[in-house]
């Protein structure tokens, strides 16, 4: 049995712990937690950085909490969901790394917030192609990478996404590879596309149950996300979007019918 003496660890490591230790959530019998809470209670001047770090905390989640969401952060939070970590420093690392991403992200999806309708009753779709492009306006990361499209829809298979229909022209790019995402409980399969100049393509399926007010046999539905267009059309089942930097013609040059 390790003694907790033998845990031995420095003020910093002990505030490196504090910071990620949750009290509502976590063990405080947890050797590392235990080890620096004493330390904490030991130390005044320690003591006196341990309750401003909670007070602050305290306050951080308050405001955190009248916030609205954005479009597509949950999206992007899901997708870079991993494991969760074993320890307190582990943890700390994480929460880290993932809170200089919120910030970087919430920078880049600002201006989503300026599209956002707070009517219960807003368009799905908008919705959906807001979200969509919020997630890929910063690189996204892709669960599988290839550039060999046989091998991105055989993973895909295997994972039993939603078999997309690649347009032949998005085909004829060759892809970067792809991930599977999520829209309000419906699967989403996204796959990205290498074009010139370094920019990328995307393509996005998902059951047309998601946009249940997508009418069949339509032409596509095109629409303006800064600097951004996406390009939406049902096949079957199935319904499919196009997003990419550029203008109305350059997505357009992707559709089935180009």
């Amino acid at each position: 049995m390790v003694e907790m003496e033998d845990l031995r660890m420095t003020e910093q490591e002990a505030r490196l712990i504090l910071q990620s230790y949750q009290p509502e959530l976590d063990d405080p019998n947890d050797p590392e937690v235990a080890n620096a809470l004493r330390l904490a209670a030991e130390n005044p001047q320690f003591a006196r950085w341990w309750d401003e770090e909670q007070a602050f905390d305290q306050a951080m989640a308050a405001q955190i909490a009248a916030l609205a969401a954005p479009f597509g952060l949950k999206t992007r939070i899901l997708a870079k969901t991993t494991a969760p970590a074993t320890s307190p420093i582990a943890r700390w690392i994480v929460g880290l790394a993932g809170a200089a991403a919120l910030l970087f992200l919430l920078t880049q999806v600002a201006d989503i917030w300026r599209h956002a309708s707070p009517a219960a009753g807003a368009a799905a779709l908008p919705a959906y192609a807001s979200e969509m492009v919020s997630f890929v306006k910063v690189p996204p990361s892709l669960e599988m990478m290839s550039g060999n499209l046989d091998a991105v829809e055989g993973w895909l298979k295997q994972k039993e996404a939603i078999p997309p229909s690649v347009p032949p022209n998005l085909a004829a790019l060759g892809p970067v590879g792809c991930r599977l995402l999520s829209f309000r409980e419906h699967d989403v399969t996204l796959i990205c596309f290498k074009r010139n100049g370094g920019k990328l393509a995307h393509l996005f399926v998902v059951d047309r149950a998601a946009l249940p007010n997508l009418k069949p046999g339509g032409t596509a539905v095109f629409q303006q996300e800064g600097d951004w267009m996406t390009a939406t059309w049902m096949e079957k089942d199935r319904i499919y979007m196009i997003a990419l930097q550029g203008d109305k013609a350059a997505v357009q040059s992707f559709l089935p019918s180009a």
